[in-house]
């Protein structure tokens, strides 16, 4: 049985200390994001104070297949390459 990004992303999320999800939202703020987006505000990041806000907040901003991009790049940049390799491993085997 497949998992869902969301499950997946939850999981992802877990793995964070709490300095670390701090670290998250404040490049999710700051990375280079595609033309067609914009960056999530910061009175909504806020308010996403548990893993599962956070990760329906990325979903519904960004779309299942750019939160993965989004979430990857965000996991290099707080040095969290261990957790960003494990996205592109699951990359395409996730169900909607």
């Amino acid at each position: 049985m497949e998992r869902t990004w969301k499950a997946f992303l939850l999981n992802i999320l877990e793995d964070l200390t709490e300095e670390e999800m701090e670290k998250f939202k404040y490049q999710l703020k700051n990375i280079d994001l595609a033309k067609e987006y914009s960056h999530i505000k910061r009175g909504t990041l806020q308010k996403a104070n548990t893993v599962a806000l956070l990760a329906d907040t990325l979903i519904q901003h960004y779309g299942e297949e750019y939160s993965m991009t989004v979430t990857h790049d965000v996991l290099i940049a707080i040095n969290q390459r261990n957790l960003a390799d494990l996205i592109i491993s699951q990359m395409g085997k996730c169900e909607s």
